[in-house]
Formats: structure tokens, C-alpha cells, sequence
């Protein structure tokens, strides 16, 4: 994702080292995280206006109100900031979801996914609901989903082909029902939408 320098994390003083810079930055530090959350609301705002492609550092350190060396001291590039984007979803919902596998937990994968997406906010929204960031959307989904496949295993006696159309299936059914609700502007409430892809998913599409 465009990275020009490695990065490494030392969990014991929250500091985080770029190889290849002059500096370390210390994220405890008060005015550090000011400055992220500058950045990162910047970003946001940018995200819900103009397709990424459209977006550049000069003009989010207008928004931001900082200076590009300012920028360039936490992301080298905008891809590092948009990947840290993708990340911070894919790991709480990897984290909500710990332990689900299909297809034994369909409809608790199902409910909490749906549940997860609703509560993340108008970013999470933007970038998988809108056609200007599909690419992006893609890119989530991978974050988000790759664990479940991973760690998922078939019934017995199928074969790879076929479970991995049950997984495409299920998957892109759970993300187009998302979409819709928000296309349709969350008129169903939370509860109902969510109860009708459960029911959908487990018992079929024929209503009694």
C-alpha cells in the first residue's frame, strides 16, 4: 500500500520507530494524539466529500490546519493513513467476532456483522457504500473477512469449489443487505434489518 519505510511497535513504551526516519514518535504523549485525531478527522471529513484518488496531502494539511512537515512526521504517505483506516476496522470486527467460524455460527457471524457496521459511523459508511470508493470497499472486506475464511472449514465431502461459493455467497449477501439498509437511510430499524438477513441467511427466502 505504498509504504517507503518499515515500521516496528514496541508494546512496552507505546512507541512506534519508521526505519529509514530521523525520529520516533511517542503516541502517549498528549499532544501527539491531538495531532493524529487533527489528521485523522481531516481525513474523514475529505473521505466523505471527494473520491480518495482525489485527495492529497497539501490540501488535507489545509484542512488540518498543519504544515506537510507536520504530516510527514506520523504517514509517509496518504496510503499509510488510509491503511490505517482499513486496519482499525478489520481489527475490531476480527475482534468482535473471535472465535465465530461458518458455518456453525452463520446467524451470530450474520448479527454481528450487521450490528458492528451500523455502529462504526459515517466513514465506515462512505467507504462501503459509496461507488467512489468501491476499490477501497474491496480492501475492507479483505481485512474484515480474511480470518473467517481462513480459519472456516467445509462439511465433509465438499469440495473447495463449492465451499468457497457458500462463503462468497453468505459474505456478499451480509454486505449487500448492510448497503441497502444505508442506501435506503436506515428507515428499518436496526433490530428488524437485522433479524430479516438472519432469517434470510438460515431459513430461506420463502415467508409463512
Amino acid at each position: 500500500m505504498g509504504r517507503d519505510f518499515a515500521m516496528s511497535y514496541n508494546d512496552s513504551n507505546n512507541v512506534i520507530t519508521g526505519f529509514g526516519r530521523m525520529e520516533s514518535v511517542n503516541y502517549s504523549d498528549l499532544r501527539v494524539q491531538k495531532t493524529l485525531a487533527v489528521i485523522q478527522a481531516a481525513f474523514e471529513s475529505m473521505m466523505l466529500e471527494y473520491p480518495y484518488n482525489k485527495i492529497t496531502v497539501t490540501a488535507l494539511c489545509e484542512r488540518a490546519r498543519i504544515n506537510k512537515k507536520t504530516f510527514y512526521r506520523y504517514y509517509s504517505t496518504l496510503d499509510d493513513l488510509l491503511e490505517e483506516t482499513e486496519k482499525r476496522f478489520g481489527t475490531a470486527y476480527i475482534e468482535r467476532t473471535s472465535g465465530l467460524h461458518y458455518p456453525d455460527d452463520l446467524e451470530r457471524i450474520t448479527r454481528e456483522f450487521l450490528e458492528f457496521s451500523a455502529e462504526q459511523g459515517p466513514l465506515y459508511d462512505a467507504i462501503v457504500c459509496s461507488s467512489r470508493h468501491e476499490e477501497i470497499f474491496d480492501k475492507v472486506v479483505n481485512e474484515m473477512e480474511a480470518e473467517r475464511y481462513e480459519k472456516s472449514a467445509p462439511p465433509e465431502g465438499w469440495t473447495p469449489e463449492e465451499w468457497n461459493l457458500y462463503m462468497k455467497g453468505v459474505t456478499l449477501f451480509q454486505w449487500r443487505v448492510y448497503r441497502q439498509w444505508v442506501e435506503d437511510g436506515r428507515v428499518v430499524p436496526l433490530e428488524r434489518m437485522v433479524d430479516i438477513a438472519c432469517s434470510l441467511l438460515v431459513k430461506g427466502a420463502t415467508l409463512k
